[in-house]
């Protein structure tokens, strides 16, 4: 099993650039203009308003 990492992403609407947990269990918003950024996915989250800038270790 892969252990789990934070991600540094950017918001797809406002550039807003922000950290979150790779297994986030809710729904992470940006929190500049509040777009969906992950949704929980059971498991790994699903990025659904970010692209992935770095992974953090």
């Amino acid at each position: 099993m892969s252990e789990s990492r934070f991600l540094r992403v950017h918001c797809r609407d406002c550039g807003n650039e922000q950290i979150l947990f790779e297994r986030a269990t809710t729904q992470i918003n940006c929190e500049v203009c509040g777009s969906v950024l992950a949704r929980p996915a059971g498991g790994k989250a699903k990025l659904t308003g970010a692209t992935v800038a770095e992974i953090l270790e």
